[in-house]
């Protein structure tokens, strides 16, 4: 039988209008409407051609949901309306993956404290004692969130305006990167969402609205997580220069004007010299859009083994795809960083 809400999902994950489709469909924007509501059933042939789905998708039953509260994104006011519902479908489309990856492998359980009672720069402090991580700079982002049980996958092209987000589904942890920016970009959206997952998962999972600062707060989260004050006072000897700072960035593995940012919070670099010597530099070169000395992007080891394993086991995409019923690689291949390799043979097996 049609699933009408599966058209409206499926709608939102293609990022395409009713007009949109009903213009390719032949058919009018009010016909499209009665399809939505189930009042006339379309032809399925027609919604898999257009809309790049199996059939079978259209006749399944509910699908898990994301509320425009229970997940958290980066630059959400920004960001168009469409592209926040592509978001999340693409989102609900990684709860099926992990679901059926879950079947299948045996995943470490999430057991994240809960530190909304704590200041950012604080709860950077107890997360890092917590997880015995010391004051260390992160050596892979992503591997300590996922050896902490949170489901790391990334974000597909069609979404690239969005920065980062995450939310919870069956208290189990997500968060979804932006393989189109810089590697120490992309680890500081790591961090943000992480602060969200530990200071503001009460709101995400009961849907409720979040204060008008928490994208700031998460931001002070994810630099005193990356960059400890304690471990940056270590070189407070250094002179500020790019040459420097060039270095000292490459230690902790965040972006030049991050990097910059922070020590100026904390001391270490002058307002004088943050704001009439390196910042200029900084625009001038065009350092903020083009990271100096870019590091190689980090994606998801618990993802490259379990593809590895299932390649091994004769398992490929297309069938993953097929069992879900959408697309391998507008709807997989989106979600676990690209991750197609050949050599498929190096890790043991996790489960079964």
């Amino acid at each position: 039988m049609f699933n009408p809400e599966r058209l409206k999902f499926a709608l939102a994950k293609r990022g395409m209008s009713n007009s949109a489709f009903a213009l390719q469909a032949g058919v009018s924007v009010r016909q499209v409407s009665n399809y939505l509501n189930g009042t006339t059933t379309p032809d399925i042939k027609q919604l898999s051609s257009i809309l790049n789905f199996p059939a079978e998708f259209f006749h399944g039953g509910e699908l898990p949901e994301i509320s425009e509260y229970a997940v958290s994104f980066r630059s959400k006011a920004r960001t168009p309306q469409k592209l926040l519902r592509q978001a999340r479908a693409h989102g609900v489309t990684a709860f099926l993956l992990n679901d059926w990856l879950e079947k299948e492998f045996r995943l470490k359980k999430a057991e994240l404290p809960d530190y909304s009672d704590l200041p950012p720069e604080e709860a950077a402090e107890a997360v890092r004692l917590d997880w015995g991580l010391g004051i260390q700079p992160i050596g892979n982002m992503i591997k300590l969130l996922e050896s902490k049980g949170i489901r790391v996958f990334s974000l597909s092209i069609e979404t690239s305006d969005v920065d980062a987000f995450c939310t919870w589904h069956d208290s189990r942890p997500f968060i979804f990167l932006n393989t189109q920016k810089s590697g120490e970009r992309s680890r500081f959206d790591a961090a943000h969402e992480l602060g969200h997952l530990l200071r503001d998962s009460h709101n995400m999972k009961h849907g409720k609205e979040k204060p008008n600062d928490i994208e700031h707060q998460a931001n002070k989260f994810a630099a005193a997580f990356l960059m400890p004050e304690a471990a940056l006072r270590q070189y407070n000897s250094i002179q500020p220069t790019l040459e420097n700072l060039f270095k000292l960035k490459s230690v902790f593995g965040v972006s030049l004007i991050a990097l910059t940012r922070r020590m100026h919070e904390i001391g270490l670099i002058s307002e004088w010299i943050y704001s009439r010597v390196l910042c200029p530099q900084i625009a001038r070169l065009k350092y903020r859009t083009n990271e100096p000395y870019p590091m190689d992007r980090e994606t998801s080891e618990v993802l490259e083994k379990a593809l590895s394993m299932l390649r091994a086991d004769n398992i490929k995409l297309d069938e993953i795809a097929r069992q879900l019923a959408v697309d391998p690689t507008q709807d997989i291949k989106a979600l676990t960083f690209q991750l197609v390799r050949e050599n498929l043979t190096r890790y043991p097996r996790l489960i079964k």
